[in-house]
């Protein structure tokens, strides 16, 4: 019996009464008007971020709204399982994840390759170099040797959704290694997937070349491989806009006769066809010009190259807010297509109250995983009369915490070190303890911020120097709590009071650069209080 990936049970969910359940595709709308699922529940982060984007891509690809009031209506009614299950029907002979060729996500033309075992398909395994220096302090070899097929079909296609630089020849995904992806969450699974799925013709003119209908223009593994052992390259005009959900970089073919029976090493269910292994071969398709995944934000350079954003260390907060939730023209950073399509619609619903953007990823340094990001944020519902207006403000309040947190760090290390300058360590722990300890604030200055532009926009600036007092007094805190800390070098009583004098001038003395950006009278007194 082959292992069908639209047909089998094989995504794990939570239903509203907190039940968990192991679904197909096409049931995510089962009991949705009694005990609606809410969301997924893999046994692992980056599984359920895939998990998503099959979904949405299962759903851009299938069954597009025509337009907007299509749109609506899937919104208000939302389609039954057994119509799912037709429409997801006629693209299921891609799904099979074993039996003959085509296989999903493997390569068309497996041959005798290099074998690996299964735990390398997931990204944060360390390496062969790493192991044969016995360096895997973090994440152990031999931790995971035999996965499930559910657990092997999520490996798989994370692993050619994120996929890093992996050595000669081994490409990266689509977005290149470890794209950020932001989700516009919904209050039930199905509002999330139709949340980001846009209309059929604003998809087919986004990204790609919509006149290629044939089956490997959108799921590569259904023809051969656009190989690139010549660096030959895929381009948007190569492939059917809906590739961008379906990429495969990487040419693997899964042994399923090498696990035999027993429990997955992944979510511990009993299976009689675990896998162990897998083969690979190097110069798969090699994804360049400028594809601009509907998922995922972009970043424009000086010459109108489009290059999608990726993770960095720190994880994800409202630093991020400009270029994921609006436009960060200074950086020529914007949104993914999915946010300003959102807000488009949003207005016309009866559901008015604000949802949240759900940002995640990987952090990449070169082929090594150093972590996986995602947060939450919220999507502030905002009468587009004071859009403008309201989105200028926010800026003014993120480029002074980027100010202020910069200042912070600057003057911790001169109380730390008798050479500040000279230190060359990572001091991004007190910028990550800085946009944390304001992420709630911050939020709750947003929802203040939007009754004050309504009605008038009398209180703004009172808001600006509430904002500005939560900035100055979490970085004194922050200065007091890593200033005097004997882990790094031997505290100096005089160092340290004459840096944290600094901070108290930089604070209280109205700094001009600050009035600047916050657009704030020349004298504001935004520190009395202290």
């Amino acid at each position: 019996m082959v292992y069908n990936l639209i047909n089998e049970k094989w995504i794990p969910v939570r239903r509203a009464d907190g039940k968990r359940e192991i679904i197909a595709p096409w049931q995510v709308t089962d009991e949705i008007g009694s005990n609606p699922i809410v969301r997924l529940d893999a046994n692992r982060p980056d599984f359920n971020g895939a998990l998503i984007q099959f979904l949405i891509g299962l759903v851009q690809t299938t069954m597009a709204p025509k337009r907007d009031n299509s749109w609506r209506a899937g919104f208000a009614e939302p389609p039954g399982s057994d119509l799912l299950k037709t429409v997801f029907e006629k693209v299921s002979h891609a799904f099979n994840l074993d039996g003959d060729v085509p296989r999903f996500m493997q390569d068309f033309e497996p041959g005798e390759w290099k074998s690996n075992e299964i735990d390398k398909l997931l990204v944060e395994i360390p390496g062969d170099e790493t192991i044969k220096d016995n360096a895997d302090h973090f994440i152990k070899r031999d931790s995971v040797k035999r996965m499930c097929l559910a657990c092997s079909a999520m490996a798989l296609f994370t692993l050619q959704t994120n996929a890093p630089s992996g050595g000669k020849g081994y490409r990266t995904s689509l977005r290149g290694g470890g794209p950020l992806t932001t989700i516009v969450t919904g209050d039930i699974l199905w509002q999330t997937i139709w949340f980001n799925v846009l209309n059929e013709s604003d998809f087919l003119e986004n990204c790609g070349n919509s006149s290629l209908i044939d089956d490997d223009a959108i799921f590569p593994w259904m023809g051969q491989t656009r190989t690139s052992e010549k660096d030959e390259l895929t381009t948007p005009e190569d492939a059917h806009p809906a590739q961008m959900f379906w990429g495969m970089p990487r040419r693997i073919v899964l042994d399923f006769e090498s696990g035999g029976t027993g429990n997955c090493d992944v979510c511990g269910c009993d299976s009689n066809n675990l896998v162990s292994s897998y083969s690979a071969k190097n110069y798969g398709t090699n994804y360049e010009g400028g594809w601009r995944h509907t998922l995922t934000p972009h970043s424009t350079t000086k010459e109108n190259v489009l290059i999608p954003r990726h993770g960095n260390p720190g994880g994800i907060s409202f630093r991020h807010w400009l270029g994921l939730v609006q436009n960060d023209n200074v950086n020529r950073n914007e949104p993914a297509t999915v946010v300003p399509t959102f807000r488009g619609r949003h207005k016309e619903l009866e559901n008015k109250k604000s949802l949240q953007l759900w940002a995640f990823g990987y952090d990449f340094d070169n082929m090594k995983a150093r972590c996986w990001y995602e947060g939450k944020m919220p999507l502030i519902n905002v009468d587009e009369s004071i859009r403008e207006n309201y989105e200028s403000v926010i800026e003014q309040l993120i480029k002074t915490s980027e100010l202020v947190a910069d200042n912070v760090k600057k003057y911790v290390k001169e109380a730390m070190f008798r050479r500040p300058g000279d230190i060359k360590g990572n001091f991004s722990f007190i910028d990550s303890k800085f946009w944390n300890n304001t992420e709630p604030e911050f939020y709750a200055t947003l929802e203040k911020l939007r009754i004050a532009i309504s009605d008038g926009g009398d209180a703004v600036i009172g808001i600006k120097l509430q904002w500005l007092n939560t900035l100055f007094r979490t970085g004194e805190q922050l200065f007091d709590e890593y200033s005097q800390s004997n882990q790094i070098d031997v505290a100096d009583p005089k160092r340290i009071a004459l840096a944290h004098r600094k901070l108290r001038m930089y604070n209280q003395k109205n700094n001009k650069q600050i009035i600047k950006i916050l657009d704030l009278p020349d004298k504001p007194g935004a520190n009395k209080d202290k």
